[in-house]
C-alpha cells in the first residue's frame, strides 16, 4: 500500500436507498466493495465512512422515524483531497432548518451513566470542512465535503 497525493483519484458512486438500517448498512457495503476495486482510494482509518453512516443513520431515525418505506437518495464524489457527499430524503425536515450542534461525548463517567446518542453531529461537523443543508417542498438536502486522503495500488 503506497499513499500518494492520487491526482488522478475521480470515483462517483451513486445509490438510492430504503430508509431501514439495513439498507443503510448494505449501502455502505457496496460504497466499500466499489472502493475496493478502485485503483486510488480513501486511505484506510479515514473517518469518511462514519460521519456518512451518522448521516444515513440520522435521516432513518429523525426524518422518517424509523418508517422503511422512506427513499434516501445519496451521491459520493471522490477525488485526491476530499469526499463530497449529497443525501436527499422525503422526511421531516431538521428542528430550526439547520443540522444540530451535536455534543462532545463525556466519557469520564461510569459506564453506566454514558448518555445515548447525540454525539453524531458533533462528530460530523468536526470532520466536514463544509456542510449545507436545505429543505424545500418536502424535499430535504444535506451536503458536507470531508477532507481525506488515499492510497494506491492493493490493499
Amino acid at each position: 500500500m503506497k499513499a500518494e497525493k492520487c491526482a488522478s483519484m475521480a470515483l462517483s458512486i451513486r445509490c438510492t436507498l430504503a430508509s431501514t438500517p439495513d439498507d443503510v448498512r448494505k449501502a455502505l457495503a457496496e460504497v466499500a466493495a466499489k472502493l475496493a476495486c478502485a485503483p486510488s482510494r480513501p486511505a484506510p482509518g479515514d473517518m469518511w465512512e462514519v460521519a456518512i453512516a451518522e448521516v444515513l443513520n440520522n435521516i432513518v431515525e429523525h426524518a422518517y422515524q424509523q418508517r422503511s418505506d422512506g427513499v434516501i437518495e445519496m451521491q459520493l464524489e471522490f477525488d485526491a483531497t476530499h469526499l463530497s457527499a449529497r443525501f436527499t430524503d422525503y422526511g421531516l425536515p431538521m428542528p430550526g432548518g439547520t443540522p444540530p450542534s451535536g455534543t462532545p461525548a463525556d466519557l469520564d463517567v461510569p459506564l453506566q451513566d454514558l448518555p445515548e446518542g447525540g454525539f453524531g453531529w458533533f462528530l460530523i461537523r468536526s470532520l466536514a470542512d463544509r456542510l449545507e443543508y436545505s429543505q424545500e417542498d418536502g424535499t430535504n438536502r444535506l451536503y458536507l465535503s470531508l477532507p481525506i486522503s488515499c492510497v494506491t495500488g492493493p490493499t
